[in-house]
């Protein structure tokens, strides 16, 4: 027995190299199902999780995804069980807790409305007679999420904040346009004239990954990444797989 434990301890010796090595040159990225941007069962994960699989081989990363509610995944990543956050916006307070790649693509929000809904507004102080579907966790926009005169209702998701909408449950929601068009296209088929994207929209955000700072090799990874997302915006690979999956951000 006490030899099988030193020849034990010997191969771990000798391997252990092999594994870091390994275990270095990996991204294990915690995520949200966030469809169209990523999600489990779409193809590929969604163009989302395409453009960060391409740019990671590029930088000679192998990348990994993991799926969990929104409110778990920040929690995870910031105490360092994961790399990092997919498709985060950024914050000043999210600053402090994590490191921001360069955005890699964005995201159109803005509210939606029933199609025969009389809802007009010039300000957001304008929308204080409403009832406003948010998903809990969320950041919307700094002006939006301090004021505190609005009547915001959390849900833990946007499928189930567009179906509270559709009920007339809440007036209107903060919606992305792209998750908008997918839901629509995904549960409501039937439904998609009864919805309105308002436009212009609330504000266009940068998508970012937010990175652990409790890990080591961190900034090595930030680094290695944001590279990679640039050569890939100067040769036009992110447009082409947007507009591959179906979506496409000039519409």
């Amino acid at each position: 027995m006490q030899m099988k434990t030193k020849a034990l301890i010997f191969w771990m010796i000798l391997l252990w190299p092999l594994y870091s090595a390994a275990a270095d040159r990996s991204v294990h990225l915690a995520t949200l199902n966030w469809s169209p941007y990523i999600g489990e069962h779409l193809e590929g994960y969604g163009f989302g999780a395409e453009i960060l699989r391409t740019a990671f081989e590029r930088a000679g990363y192998d990348v990994t995804f993991s799926f969990m509610p929104w409110v778990r995944v920040l929690k995870d990543v910031e105490i360092g069980a994961y790399d990092a956050v997919c498709f985060a916006y950024f914050s000043k307070d999210r600053e402090r807790r994590y490191h921001f790649t360069d955005s890699y693509a964005q995201s159109v929000v803005g509210f939606c409305k029933l199609r025969d809904a009389d809802i007009k507004f010039q300000s957001l102080q304008d929308l204080t007679p409403y009832h406003i579907g948010v998903v809990r966790g969320f950041v919307n926009t700094p002006q939006f999420d301090a004021l505190k005169s609005l009547h915001k209702e959390e849900a833990k998701d946007e499928l189930t904040n567009l179906k509270k909408l559709l009920t007339r449950r809440v007036d209107l929601i903060i919606i992305d346009q792209f998750v908008l068009q997918h839901l629509m296209n995904t549960h409501f088929q039937t439904k998609k004239n009864e919805v309105v994207f308002l436009n212009p929209p609330l504000i266009k955000q940068p998508l970012y990954l937010m990175f652990s700072k409790q890990l080591p090799a961190t900034s090595r990874k930030v680094q290695a990444f944001n590279q990679a997302i640039e050569e890939m915006k100067n040769d036009g690979t992110i447009e082409t797989i947007i507009k591959r999956f179906g979506y496409d951000y000039t519409e």
